[in-house]
């Protein structure tokens, strides 16, 4: 009994020291809740800037600091913060699908569809629709060497079809000072031929991004990869962070139409071939079999005329060349 009790104030006394190592965010930083709710209106703002035709880059300047003066933080602070969030992406990672759970909620509320209505939002590696990413769905990337890229590459299996399509998306959207950097996406399919296709995508603004492929009915997928590069501006002192999330890989089946095995055939086939104005009445199991001479002459109707000839025929003569019509003598 002893021992027992011994074993069982081990395993607590580790929870607790795990718990109490366990790193946290630092005191002098921003707080998750109160981040969650400064990078809620900060998109918001970034959203509203972009919908200015003129002066974009000002109104965005104008609205982000409305944001800072809101939370009741400087720019400086809030810099230092995604640092050291980009650093530790799972807590940004538990406050991106917040926003978008909010974002859907709003939209919703202001008669945009979202969320529900997005066909790919809950999907599997099973079905005809598949969401075949086996990377993580959260990405930070910085325009810093090593930290500036996201590549990923597949071979494709025996789940892959003949002109399966494939759509590579996720949520881009930027946070920072910087304006001039920008990041560069590019989807590629090589087939069992060697040939590839591909497409290229300039991520510039916030929101959802798209690349999609059609497949080969002819050539099987051999591989599918894509990337995407977050280049630093040379003008360009303080750099923005580029969050990517809600990664998907979508392999979509075509339809394949299957033929109607229902209808019911009727007893004869009336078949009538063009130029010929005679037609014939074919047994009905004539589709699958050819006639023997027997059905043929036994199916084809007749036709039974007398040609009456009420002048004499005319018979040519050629002599020297000419020619003539006269008439026959009648015997």
């Amino acid at each position: 009994m002893l021992k027992w009790w011994c074993e069982v104030c081990k395993i607590v006394c580790g929870v607790i020291l795990f718990v109490a190592c366990k790193p946290g965010v630092p005191s002098g930083l921003i707080q998750p809740s109160e981040l969650e709710d400064l990078l809620y209106d900060y998109h918001v703002a970034q959203a509203m800037a972009e919908m200015e035709r003129d002066s974009v880059n000002y109104k965005r300047y104008e609205y982000v600091q409305s944001v800072f003066i809101k939370h009741g933080v400087s720019e400086a602070e809030f810099d230092s913060t995604m640092i050291w969030y980009s650093a530790h992406a799972n807590y940004l990672n538990d406050i991106y699908r917040n926003l978008k759970e909010r974002f859907t909620v709003q939209a919703a509320a202001s008669g945009t569809p979202a969320g529900s209505d997005d066909v790919f939002a809950n999907l599997d590696e099973q079905g005809d629709t598949a969401n075949i990413w086996h990377e993580r769905p959260f990405r930070v990337l910085k325009p810093y060497m090593t930290e500036d890229r996201l590549h990923f590459s597949m071979e494709a299996d025996s789940a892959f079809r003949r002109g399966d399509d494939i759509l590579w998306r996720f949520d881009a959207r930027y946070v920072g000072r910087g304006r001039q950097s920008e990041a560069y996406a590019g989807f590629y399919i090589r087939f069992d031929n060697d040939s590839t296709v591909g497409t290229t995508l300039r991520i510039h603004n916030n929101g959802q991004m798209q690349l999609r492929l059609g497949g080969d009915s002819v050539h099987s997928v051999r591989e599918i990869g894509g990337f995407v590069y977050f280049k630093l501006a040379e003008e360009e002192k303080e750099p923005r962070l580029l969050i990517m999330s809600d990664i998907m890989l979508v392999r979509m089946h075509k339809q394949q139409m299957r033929p109607d095995t229902t209808a019911i055939l009727p007893d004869s086939i009336d078949v009538l071939p063009v130029g010929d104005s005679v037609r014939m009445k074919l047994p009905a199991d004539t589709v699958a079999r050819r006639l023997s001479p027997d059905e043929l002459r036994e199916g084809r109707q007749v036709k039974h005329t007398i040609d009456v000839v009420k002048e004499k025929p005319y018979r040519i003569v050629n002599r020297k060349g000419t020619m003539s019509r006269k008439q026959t003598k009648s015997r």
